[in-house]
């Protein structure tokens, strides 16, 4: 295994992969079946032709710049592991800020139950983290890639949440009636431009869905359309929480404001970057 792990590590250094002597471990763990630490303590193991195979062909769809995380098949979000495949963005850290700050808003809540709404689901890491995280949620995960929903429902049924999880294939809230109906609505939305798609690290352009990550010609009309829908669908007091991408919180928070929401907060992420939005519904509105 010493000679294919040296061999793997110059390869991936060679094409400019970032820490290619830990990518070369984790990519034999995942031949082996093994953790880290024990790769590097059993350097006597010897792999048979076909793990050898498959080595040589996870460095290869590596080096071309296949993401570590669609090789591996599965990425941690908010504690939790999840199935990714290119059909689902890859889960970020800064989206786990939604999921946080949904869960404070319900310790708040004097009710029991609480329905909400994830869309755009993808792999449904933030509407099954909330599940999980919390028994008195009920949701609906919308996404319109019948792909991405099938990996979601794998997702669910891993972590034993379909019970309480409906899976909807539709374009946003248009499935839903527009009258009050859920307590939180969340989303991450794709907002990148799609003139600004060729700056992306190509890892992402050329991997990641673009249906997941293109919000329009400037990157708006998907998270304002969303926007539009969402004020309807709520009960009074409703909260509304979305990501943003960076340099958007200005425009967010006048299509917001002007939707007929209370923008509460726009929460930022490690780098400081305005990340989330939280707003609520008036308690006093019966209707949109």
């Amino acid at each position: 295994m010493g000679k294919a792990r040296a061999w793997a590590a110059e390869e991936l250094r060679a094409a400019g992969v970032d820490s290619p002597m830990l990518t070369a471990d984790l990519m034999l763990g995942l031949i082996l079946q093994l953790d880290r630490v024990r790769v590097l303590s059993h350097p006597e193991t010897v792999l048979s032709p076909a793990q050898l195979e498959q080595f040589a062909d996870l460095v290869s769809r590596r080096i071309r710049g296949e993401p570590f995380q669609y090789l591996a098949g599965e990425k941690e979000f908010y504690g939790h592991r999840f199935k990714v495949t290119p059909s689902v963005l890859i889960p970020r850290p800064e989206t786990e800020i939604l999921v946080e700050k949904a869960l404070d808003l319900a310790k708040g809540s004097s009710s029991g139950a609480l329905r909400f709404a994830d869309i755009g689901t993808g792999s449904g890491c933030i509407a099954i983290s909330l599940l999980l995280e919390s028994s008195n949620f009920t949701g609906t995960a919308v996404d319109l890639s019948l792909d991405a929903l099938g990996v979601a429902r794998e997702n669910a049924t891993f972590h034993n949440v379909s019970e309480r999880l409906h899976l909807v294939c539709a374009d946003l809230l248009e499935c839903v009636p527009p009258r009050p109906f859920f307590d939180f609505i969340l989303s991450n939305p794709p907002y990148c431009a799609e003139a600004e798609s060729n700056t992306l690290p190509a890892t992402v352009r050329e991997y990641e869905p673009h249906l997941a990550l293109l919000g329009g010609s400037s990157g708006l009309e998907t998270p304002e359309r969303l926007i539009s829908q969402t004020l309807p669908r709520l009960v009074p007091g409703g909260y509304f929480l979305m990501e943003i991408g960076a340099g958007q919180s200005t425009e967010i928070a006048r299509l917001i404001v002007e939707s007929g929401f209370t923008l509460e907060e726009i929460a930022e992420d490690l780098q400081k970057i305005p990340r989330c939005v939280v707003a609520r519904k008036g308690s006093g509105r019966t209707n949109g």
